[in-house]
């Protein structure tokens, strides 16, 4: 099975930025939303909104590299939302957007299990102030648990002025014991070198 990670923080937090160390050739990118990196010597990258071209890309991605970054993948979600936001139907919509962001990471979860898949998404917070993906809303949280879909899930933040990867001790993030430490640099690159010699203890 794949392996989908989940990178949630806000903007200017440090998504984007923490893939500045990763190799160019050793992972595929889509952008959801940016039309520009923020670091130099940044890879050329495929650029959609739509759930199903989505999972195209990361397949053919898939069969080429081992790690891919799907980054903003609440821009698919706002992009299906709009694109319906006429319809008579508004109960609709968010099943609609429910069930691609199900099909989606079921989709990865398909993939070899070799092959990771990191999603970047904003946060949002709950009616209990927990942070949450930001997912358009209640409806459709409540319709699907994506957080409960994936084993690791990242927070990215600015403490003091320094970004950080936040791993494990501050909920909804979590790493299964991946990490000795649950505060991480800003470094995409690391916490794949994680999740594979984790992956590879397992076989």
């Amino acid at each position: 099975m794949g392996v989908p990670v989940l990178i949630l923080g806000p903007s200017g937090s440090g998504k984007t930025y923490s893939m500045r160390n990763m190799p160019v050739n050793s992972y595929g990118l889509i952008e959801c939303e940016k039309t520009m990196l923020p670091f130099r010597g940044g890879k050329k990258f495929a650029r959609t909104k739509e759930f199903a071209a989505l999972r195209g890309i990361i397949k053919q991605y898939a069969d080429v590299y081992k790690t891919v970054v799907v980054d903003d993948f609440g821009y698919c979600v706002t992009d299906l939302f709009i694109k319906h936001i006429g319809d008579k139907d508004q109960y609709s919509i968010y099943k609609n957007i429910a069930a691609e962001v199900y099909y989606t990471v079921e989709f990865i979860n398909e993939l070899p299990s070799d092959v990771i898949v990191y999603i970047t998404m904003h946060t949002d917070s709950d009616a209990f102030n927990n942070i949450i993906p930001k997912l358009m809303g209640k409806m459709v949280n409540e319709k699907i648990d994506l957080l409960g879909m994936v084993n690791v899930c990242v927070l990215s933040e600015v403490i003091e002025g320094e970004h950080v990867f936040i791993v494990d001790d501050k909920p909804p993030a979590k790493s299964c014991g991946i990490f000795d430490t649950p505060k991480l640099p800003n470094d995409l690159a690391l916490i794949d070198k994680g999740i594979r010699d984790f992956i590879g203890g397992e076989e």
